[in-house]
């Protein structure tokens, strides 16, 4: 009997072994993460952190949301970086009324197919999308609210994600009252 040595049965079960381990070692340690947390506020309104989740990089050191990046008026654009790398823009801005969310949208992005939720307030794509609030009522200026959501690359594009995100977004900022006072 030889110690030391493999039998010609079992050289190919210990190889498959081996590649199988380094195979599996190899996957493991190459899988990009994420070593930030996913914020629940992003330019100054309450989002839900899943549908965010979703439109964030795989992985990434560090996540910046500016806390104060809109006006007087809450009109601005706020950028969301990963890493010093812009993933995620919001534009809020006063527009005049009558303008359809599928107008907006298509006026920004060039994209002429698109799914509307919200009773057709909310126009979306993969990688944009589009909320109106419409300010109407006594006392109140006659315009709309345009919120515009784009994600940006090394973001990660999904359809119903967004959709669930500029509802949230437009849902939430709704409770702070944009609609400014007539003059």
């Amino acid at each position: 009997m030889q110690t030391g040595h493999l039998t010609g049965a079992s050289r190919p079960i210990v190889l498959l072994s081996v590649l199988a381990g380094l195979v599996l070692s190899g996957c493991s340690a190459d899988e990009p993460g994420r070593e930030f947390a996913v914020p629940k506020v992003v330019c100054e309104v309450p989002v839900p952190a899943d549908a965010l989740s979703a439109l964030l990089p795989a992985s990434g050191r560090r996540i910046a949301v500016p806390e104060y990046a809109f006006n007087m008026d809450g009109e601005g654009l706020c950028k969301v970086s990963v890493d010093d790398q812009a993933v995620l823009m919001v534009d809020r801005e006063r527009i005049d009324a009558g303008h359809s969310a599928y107008v907006v949208l298509r006026g920004r992005t060039n994209e002429w197919t698109q799914k509307s939720a919200e009773g057709g307030s909310v126009a979306y794509i993969d990688r944009a999308a589009v909320s109106l609030i419409k300010c109407r009522g006594t006392g109140v200026n006659t315009e709309d609210v345009s919120i515009f959501i784009q994600v940006l690359k090394p973001g990660r594009t999904d359809q119903d994600a967004l959709r669930r995100l500029i509802v949230a977004y437009t849902a939430g900022y709704k409770k702070q009252q944009p609609c400014r006072p007539g003059s």
